[in-house]
């Protein structure tokens, strides 16, 4: 920990925070030499939970977490402009929590004698100090909201994994993406033509880094191959590091550069970008790097295309496109119809969760299926291989699930995992040994659609290698927005298909036939259309599993489109057969909900589409909308 002897006077960083805008200059300046700069290093603590609390502090650039001794996450993060240790400071109590440094980090600090002094000397500056009280709090009021997102990062460090360079249309792919957005990019020849000499820590640039990070939304620092000075200040500066990496995963022990960044950022702020030559469906290998360098998540970039660019820089921006699949059974077609409608008009999705039928549909788009592909693995799965029409001895289960999981084996392949999917991609299914969520992002790829699709009586549940018994999602999560909420931040579509409303049927319980009855109907086609409206066993269990999910308080964000697309007439969720009628009617009706959402102008569809050009996307949409109708 380094304190800098003396006061601090900077007017032009001071007039940034909002601390000091009210304040006159010469009450600024009055402020500012009260102060003495404290500069900390990554991972240098500023103050002790239980300590005493006989300093306010202010953030001059840098970041840190507020955390409590035995939780592993963190309370909140301080950035630039914000103060630190106001509560103890003006209670009077000890210090209710940790604050360490996540970044190098430099702050103001102001002691109660300090304060005390200006209080008598300078009232407003008083008053300047209680209005950043107010919007603390109004602040931490509002995120008292039950949504939790994935933090954003504001500084990223790319640099490379592995032992194989990274080829130099990687490097021009990025610039391009990261061109199209706010971001600075930030290597060594621009560090150098700047500051021709200096070394990387010198503090002119970190200075100049510091102000770069305050103004730009978010700062790439572009490290080299090796751990030299540069390499190791960018991995310092950043928030998460990225490892961009080529080829298979090498044996053997880390490079100097993966040793470093693992040592200074924790697995959850990091990130893996594997880099192909042409996209695919699938790849393989994803699970021998991140065995190498476990990371948050992992990225797919194709050398040739441009759009899987775009796509790594939303998510490092907080702009990633998410699609949360809703189960329903037979109705997770409608999955089809509707992403084939938000792809013809150029929208493309940067990952996809699942529940039940859901998460079948959302593997296929994470593997880059078409919907076509997928409307013929549907007729596969479900129509040709019988899979929900073979009864077997109840011991386990109603069904026989051999068909079904040989026919998901086909579709998703038998080897293929989910680390090696083109798009990122999670599975939510129901531990029942932990009574929690599982939301599976790793491992076999059709094994996690069958394990969130174990709909508990018709078929035997999942078991791991572990020993944890998984049954279908939506016992706990029908619609997992907030899962999708703790993986990224950005805009999300969110297709369900829960009623909107009470829904009454017209069945007279004493016309339900008994066995004999119920035999014999279905013996003799005639009597069979005398048979009672009412829903089937399978439809009242899907009911019953998902009657307590409120699909009216799903976890919601501004940028969050839910959408229901309406069942055809007639239609139940058993009737897999139907499956192309289903498809077809949501692929329309979702063309025409476009329309009208663009035209109400929501938030979350022009999120979603980014295009800047709404009247040249509605026009879009309204053609290929009238064309899709009239044929």
């Amino acid at each position: 920990m380094n304190e800098a002897s003396g006061t601090f006077a900077s007017e032009n960083v001071s007039e940034d925070f909002a601390l000091f805008r009210t304040l006159s200059p010469e009450h600024r300046i009055t402020a500012l030499n009260a102060m003495v700069r404290l500069d900390l290093v990554r991972g240098e603590r500023l103050v002790a939970q239980g300590g005493s609390s006989d300093s306010l502090f202010l953030v001059l650039h840098g970041a840190l977490a507020v955390c409590r001794n035995g939780e592993l996450e963190p309370l909140a993060e301080l950035r630039a402009g914000e103060l630190v240790g106001e509560i103890g400071f003006f209670a009077n109590v000890p210090r209710t929590a940790n604050v360490i440094a996540i970044r190098d980090t430099s702050v103001l600090v102001l002691t109660r004698a300090a304060y005390q002094k200006l209080a008598r000397d300078a009232p407003a500056i008083v008053e300047a100090v209680l209005a950043a009280l107010a919007l603390r709090f109004g602040k931490e009021t509002a995120r008292l909201a039950p949504l939790r997102s994935s933090p954003r990062a504001r500084t990223v460090a790319l640099i490379e994994g592995g032992r194989e360079l990274l080829p130099g249309a990687f490097d021009r792919r990025m610039r391009d993406a990261l061109a199209a957005t706010d971001a600075e990019i930030v290597d060594v020849a621009r560090v150098n033509s700047k500051f021709p000499g200096r070394a990387p820590d010198a503090p002119d640039v970190a200075e100049w880094l510091n102000r770069l990070e305050h103004a730009a939304p978010l700062v790439v620092y572009l490290g080299d191959h090796d751990a030299n000075a540069w390499t190791r200040k960018a991995i310092r500066q950043a928030d998460m590091v990225v490892f961009g990496c080529r080829g298979d995963a090498p044996v053997g022990p880390l490079t100097d550069v993966e040793t470093f960044a693992c040592e200074v950022h924790p697995r959850s702020a990091r990130r893996l970008v594997r880099v192909h030559d042409q996209r695919s469906s699938h790849v393989s290998g994803t699970a021998a790097w991140l065995a190498r360098l476990p990371c948050f998540m992992h990225h797919h970039v194709a050398l040739g295309d441009q759009v899987d660019f775009d796509s790594l820089v939303r998510f490092l921006s907080g702009r990633a496109i998410g699609y949360v699949a809703g189960g329903g059974g037979s109705l997770g077609s409608a999955h089809v119809g509707v992403y084939k409608a938000f792809r013809e008009l150029g929208v493309i999705f940067d990952i996809f969760i699942g529940t039940s039928v859901g998460s079948a549909m959302a593997a296929g788009f994470a593997k880059n299926l078409e919907a076509e592909d997928l409307e013929l693995g549907t007729h596969d799965i479900f129509v040709t291989s019988r899979s929900f029409r073979r009864p077997t001895w109840p011991r386990y289960a109603l069904l026989d699930h051999k068909a079904f999981d040989r026919a998901l084996a086909r579709q998703f392949g038998h080897d293929c995992r989910i680390e090696d999917c083109w798009r990122p991609f999670a599975a939510v299914a129901t531990n029942l040994s932990t009574h929690n969520l599982e939301l599976i992002r790793s491992g076999s790829l059709w094994q996690a659609v069958r394990a969130s699709s174990a709909i508990p009586g018709l078929l035997p549940p999942f078991y791991t290698p572990e020993g944890a018994m998984l049954v279908d999602g939506c016992l706990i999560d029908n619609v997992p927005l907030a899962p999708m909420h703790q993986l990224k931040s950005g805009p999300n579509l969110v297709v369900h298909f829960g009623e909107p409303a009470a829904e009454l049927f017209d069945v007279a319980y004493d016309k339900l036939p008994g066995r004999l009855e119920l035999v014999a109907a279905m013996l003799m086609p005639f009597r069979k259309k005398l048979l009672p409206a009412a829903p089937s066993a399978v439809n009242v269990l899907w009911r019953s599993l998902v009657a307590h999910q409120r699909y009216d308080m799903l976890p919601t964000g501004p940028l969050d489109l839910v959408i229901r697309p309406p069942c055809p007439l007639g239609i139940d969720v058993t009737d897999f057969d139907r499956h192309t009628e289903i498809f077809q009617a949501s692929y329309l009706w979702a063309l025409q909900a476009i329309v009208a959402l663009e035209a109400e102008g929501n938030p979350a569809m022009a999120a979603i589409f980014a295009a800047g050009k709404p009247a040249t996307m509605r026009g879009a949409v309204v053609e290929l909308a009238s064309n899709a109708l009239s044929s």
